[in-house]
């Protein structure tokens, strides 16, 4: 349940294609952190963000943490943020999706409970960035990482995991998993962004829709 599950956002490099940091990039007058941060923030006890630069999130008043394994991209973030929480399971997001809500995250809670991994399903492929992780990976990614495997999904083999289709979380999965790869993703994020917040029911980041 989410009373004994943290939030851990995972705030990584410079993006080439979108040439800054995704995490900082304006969103309807806030950064996408800000969005993301909001809704974890209405679900979870404890919530934190991974990163090597901690001197630009201090303004979202967070606990930051950086890799301890350096230069091993998401599966690292994802240790130090294991590492850092002080509950037994974490949800761990990508801080380039703005658009997550509080209702899915608390049934992929529920769902995933019992389990070392609980990761949605959309579009035939994981969401291993949007997904519920126990501490007790992390013995297990530190073996990955130290025999050379950096892919979160090499992790399937070694844990407990269960796989949700996306529809069983959220009605409106092509948003609740929308993240910021490139300038056109971005020009999208901005008219989904307007939209939500000139939504009655859905107007602040952090609305608890499906």
């Amino acid at each position: 349940m989410p009373s004994s599950v943290a939030g851990i956002i995972l705030a990584g490099g410079q993006s080439r294609r979108m040439g800054r940091e995704k995490p900082l990039l304006d969103l309807a007058g806030r950064p996408v952190i800000a969005w993301i941060a909001g809704v974890l923030l209405g679900v979870f006890p404890e919530v934190i963000v991974v990163t090597n630069k901690p001197d630009q999130y201090a303004w979202l008043g967070l606990r930051t943490v950086p890799d301890v394994i350096k230069g091993q991209g998401p599966l690292a973030g994802i240790h130090a943020g294991l590492l850092a929480i002080s509950h037994p399971q974490a949800v761990v997001v990508g801080g380039d999706m703005p658009f997550i809500r509080q209702g899915p995250l608390r049934r992929l809670c529920e769902l995933g409970e019992g389990y070392d991994i609980a990761v949605p399903s959309w579009r035939g492929l994981p969401e291993y960035m949007h997904a519920l992780y126990s501490r007790e990976c992390i013995p297990h990614i530190e073996d990955c990482l130290a025999s050379g495997e950096r892919r979160i999904i090499a992790l399937r083999d070694r844990v407990q995991e269960i796989v949700i289709p996306a529809e069983k979380l959220t009605s409106v999965p092509e948003e609740v998993f929308f993240n910021i790869n490139n300038p056109a993703d971005y020009l999208l994020a901005q008219t989904i962004a307007r939209r939500r917040l000139d939504n009655d029911t859905d107007h602040c980041p952090g609305g608890s829709l499906q």
